[in-house]
């Protein structure tokens, strides 16, 4: 049965239309009527609509009978459902083009009794409408209230899908915009975008968040009318789970902002606060400070999407939540990995915690104009000392080296603790007595002997090594450390001369 109204077939089968006769168009007769209508002007162009059962005596074509033939193009181009004429009293006949394209378009043509009233046809067909859509309502009304229920009732996403799927008998997925599957019934069902499944959009706010698929190309109105229903449902469900993420994210960023801008005071009291904001404190962190040459200015930029995209799929598979802030026009990556603690009470990272800094720089060569600095692994209590060490490290590490994109404080903070240790005049005096020679030759001749001898100490010594950074022939190198001995009158033989050329050399390079 069609809730939305009757077939002609079922039309017909009325007691009130028990002399009425089908005279053509009998492949139209699965056709839905959803209005009864009597048509006796010369004009009904433009006036027709879908599901439009017309009754007529030809009154208004007695003159020119080929405006009945027109009447069976017009329901065609509208999906009407039929005609039904009373020939005899205004024309002789039913014209015979008009059953050509009657039988042509499928429009079904009933020639009705002379005598019959059209009050009884019109009172009885709409009857029988009325009441199909009726009980339309009605079921709409309680599919409705049983599935916005399990919403008030905070049953879950996945419990309206399967109420859904068990309505319409067909297996369904909620999918986000990303493509994730975030309910499917049956539960697991693998989502595989297809022709052959049906989707409609569902909408939070004016936005669209995901998908409603379903497994059916065929639907009838009941099932498009749950369909709808469950459309909504699920927008409601989503804009509730989007409420509740909104929520916790802005509590999560006011947190995260606070341990940025000051040192936590409490331990008992950050591990609390985080435990409530779904942070593990067996987690150890990891904070990563990312420069660019313009500020990050808002998390809707081109870069900042697909970084979150990267490091939320990298925290899924380490079963973690990480956090990423925008401060002071830098983007900060709280980066949390398992940890454990040795017998001496120590924290140590668990079998994946130094895979951050990799996988980071993997994700950095897609964009050159990126700099990032990592401070040290440890507890949620310790992440403002982080946030600082990953500050040093990027401000330091790209003086002495602005060819690479990341650097991690464990490089960095002796000379930190040095340069800090030592008193500034006299370090300048000592640093230009070692290299002032070299220092001057570079500003004079335009080479780069400082940095190139950095980088030799800094590699131990090695020239391989020293022409990979310095993207130059071994053989170069070998031919500058001949230059800077003799131009400086170095002595790299003793160690020492080594660690105190190497601290003037960075030293240099980070106040020049």
């Amino acid at each position: 049965m069609n809730l939305k109204g009757l077939t002609v077939r079922e039309m017909l089968e009325l007691p009130v239309m028990e002399h009425a006769r089908l005279v053509s168009g009998e492949q139209g007769l699965d056709r839905i009527v959803q209005y009864i209508d009597i048509w006796e002007v010369p004009d009904i162009r433009g006036w027709l609509r879908e599901g439009e059962m017309i009754l007529t005596t030809g009154y208004s074509t007695r003159n020119e009978p080929s405006l009945l033939a027109d009447l069976i193009d017009q329901l065609a181009q509208v999906n009407g459902a039929g005609v039904a004429i009373k020939p005899e009293r205004f024309i002789p006949q039913i014209p015979q083009e008009m059953i050509d394209k009657s039988n042509l378009l499928h429009i079904p043509i009933i020639q009705l009794p002379a005598g019959m009233p059209y009050i009884d046809i019109t009172y009885n067909v709409m009857e029988q409408i009325l009441s199909r859509q009726a009980a339309l309502l009605r079921r709409s009304e309680e599919v409705y209230k049983a599935l916005t229920g399990l919403v008030l009732n905070n049953k879950g996403i996945q419990v309206v899908a399967d109420n859904v799927s068990e309505l319409i008998k067909t297996p369904i997925w909620i999918v986000d915009k990303a493509g994730e599957v975030l309910a499917s019934s049956p539960q697991g069902n693998p989502f595989h975008p297809s022709k052959a499944n049906r989707q409609w959009e569902v909408n939070v706010d004016n936005k669209i968040l995901g998908k409603f698929v379903v497994e059916k190309q065929e639907l009838d109105e009941l099932e498009l009318m749950l369909i709808e229903q469950a459309r909504l449902v699920f927008s409601l469900e989503m804009m509730r789970n989007k409420i509740a993420d909104d929520t916790e994210r802005r509590l999560r960023g006011t947190f995260f902002e606070e341990l940025i801008l000051n040192a936590a005071t409490d331990e008992q009291v950050t591990e609390s606060r985080g435990r409530q904001l779904g942070l593990a404190p067996d987690w150890s962190w990891e904070v990563a400070v990312i420069e660019a040459d313009q500020p990050f200015v808002d998390y809707e930029s081109s870069i900042v999407p697909k970084l979150n995209d990267f490091v939320m799929k990298e925290s899924a598979v380490r079963k973690v939540r990480p956090q990423i802030q925008i401060h002071a026009g830098r983007l900060v990556l709280f980066l949390p990995s398992v940890r454990s603690v040795n017998s001496e009470g120590q924290y140590h990272g668990g079998p994946t915690s130094s895979t951050w800094s990799d996988a980071l720089s993997e994700q950095l060569k897609r964009w050159k104009s990126l700099r990032i600095g990592i401070g040290k692994s440890c507890s949620l209590f310790e992440t403002h000392r982080s946030y600082n060490e990953a500050r040093t490290a990027v401000s330091i590490g790209y003086k002495l080296n602005n060819d690479r994109q990341l650097f991690k404080y464990s490089e960095v903070e002796m000379l930190e603790l040095l340069l800090d240790l030592a008193e500034g005049t006299r370090l300048a005096v000592f640093v230009k007595e070692k290299i002032g020679r070299l220092a001057e030759h570079d500003k004079a001749n335009g080479t780069n002997y400082v940095l190139t001898l950095y980088h030799y100490l800094a590699s131990g010594g090695s020239l391989n090594e020293t022409a990979n950074r310095l993207y130059i022939h071994r053989n170069s190198v070998n031919y500058r450390m001949d230059r800077i001995k003799a131009i400086a009158n170095l002595d790299l033989g003793s160690a020492l001369s080594r660690f105190e050329l190497y601290l003037c050399t960075a030293y240099y390079l980070i106040n020049n």
